[in-house]
């Protein structure tokens, strides 16, 4: 595991609440968010030493669909729909 595994809302403590979750949560994602910058920008260099390597492009591909998905689920559908993707 990376750290952070998936947590059981159901097995929550009666005492945190709506706002604490939320926080939490919102801390969790930045900081996943700040891995990803790293982990791109350490793709972006892998692909330079191989420019010819259509691997990097495809990665970017797969990624950049996730990524509208998950802009889609903050209420931004304009990357799903512009990709044509289905939501």
């Amino acid at each position: 595991m990376n750290g952070f595994a998936m947590r059981n809302t159901k097995a929550q403590s009666t005492d945190q609440t709506a706002a604490g979750c939320y926080t939490a949560r919102f801390a969790e994602a930045q900081y996943l968010l700040k891995r990803i910058a790293g982990r791109l920008a350490d793709h972006k260099k892998r692909q330079a030493a191989a420019p010819a390597d259509w691997g990097y492009a495809g990665d970017l591909g797969r990624i950049t669909e996730q990524l509208a998905y998950v802009l889609a689920d903050l209420g931004d559908r304009s990357a799903v729909d512009a990709k044509g993707l289905e939501y």
